[in-house]
């Protein structure tokens, strides 16, 4: 299986600088420009299915790179990390280094922790491996999906925090 990864164009909470989690925005203007971007650096990529987050966000960014009308099916498991209470906060608020942590030292509630969202995107990544094995595969998802599915292609940080992943 070959698989491509692309996180969703920007959103006006993105750009307020929010956690957007699983508040289901579009893209802006920007995030339209980002997807065109995207296209144009897969047009000589050929993929045989399109698997997106059922978000707003993720579904418009897929049908503007997907210009060749590739099916594509929606997976619940590439949804974006549920915040809970930090749904739009500030990520200011947040110790972003502590949040994105294995082992957080702060508690955060209702959110849904790294590890949950580990295990339901390598349950993703082990389904379409074994489903798609000869195929290569668009994925269009979220940042925090994006640093789990580098985590089970490269290893969790010795450190725990995902939070170093860069994408």
């Amino acid at each position: 299986m070959k698989i491509y990864v692309v996180r969703h164009g920007e959103t006006n909470i993105n750009k307020e600088n929010r956690i957007n989690s699983l508040n289901d925005e579009d893209i802006n203007e920007t995030g339209i420009k980002q997807a065109e971007e995207a296209r144009e650096k897969l047009k000589n990529v050929s993929y045989d299915l399109v698997i997106c987050s059922p978000l707003t966000r993720t579904r418009h960014t897929a049908n503007i790179i997907n210009d060749k009308g590739v099916d594509t099916i929606f997976d619940d498991r590439l949804l974006e990390r549920d915040a809970g209470i930090y749904t739009k906060a500030l990520i200011s608020t947040i110790d972003i280094n502590d949040w994105w942590n294995v082992n957080p030292v702060n508690d955060y509630c209702d959110a849904e922790s790294v590890e949950d969202v580990l295990k339901r995107v390598y349950s993703f990544l082990d389904d379409i491996n074994e489903k798609y094995k000869d195929e290569t595969i668009l994925v269009v998802t979220h940042g925090g999906v994006c640093r789990a599915i580098k985590c089970y292609f490269e290893g969790i940080p010795e450190d725990r925090k995902s939070s170093k992943i860069n994408f």
